[in-house]
């Protein structure tokens, strides 16, 4: 049986709850103007290692151009595009500055990506990093990724419900 003096404590907790999730709901999504970004994730890699990011935009204005990203954690970013290699194997090339035309656009792993170079340190499944991404028209917009296994092939969702 829970004493009275506990229940009230539990009660008390109660309305913490939503609000951890609501921010957590958050902390995955970002906009800016007609911009909505969602679910960006990355595959864990060790320091040192390159790693990808991948992503979601929603455009409800005019087209506008995502024109590149920086990190603290890397020493470089660059939008990359996939194509298959001689072994069979996906390789990622740059493709510089990309047109995001009104409607739903995504990065993903069989196409267009956020390449960093030089991770500074390891990138663990279940961690986040943060994540600039820069657009044509001079928006900038803050982003919270989320680290996947290496081997993900899509964001887990694990924790939010978007």
């Amino acid at each position: 049986m829970i004493r009275p003096g506990l229940y009230a404590a539990l009660l008390c907790l109660l309305p913490v709850i939503p609000t951890a999730l609501a921010q957590d709901e958050h902390d995955h999504e970002a906009s800016i103007g007609s911009l909505t970004i969602v679910h960006p994730w990355a595959r864990a890699a060790a320091a040192g290692e390159d790693t990808l990011v991948f992503l979601e935009i929603d455009n409800d204005g005019a087209a506008v151009q995502l024109a590149g990203a920086e990190t603290g954690i890397a020493s470089s970013v660059e939008i990359v595009g996939a194509a298959l290699g001689a072994d069979g194997k996906m390789i990622y090339q740059s493709v510089g500055a990309v047109q995001i035309a009104p409607g739903h656009f995504a990065l993903e792993p069989d196409g267009l990506g956020l390449r960093l170079t030089g991770l500074s340190q390891d990138l663990v499944a279940g961690d986040e990093f943060e994540l600039e991404v820069m657009f044509g028209n001079g928006d900038h917009l803050d982003l919270h990724v989320e680290v996947e296994a290496a081997d993900a092939t899509a964001h887990s969702h694990a924790g939010h419900s978007h």
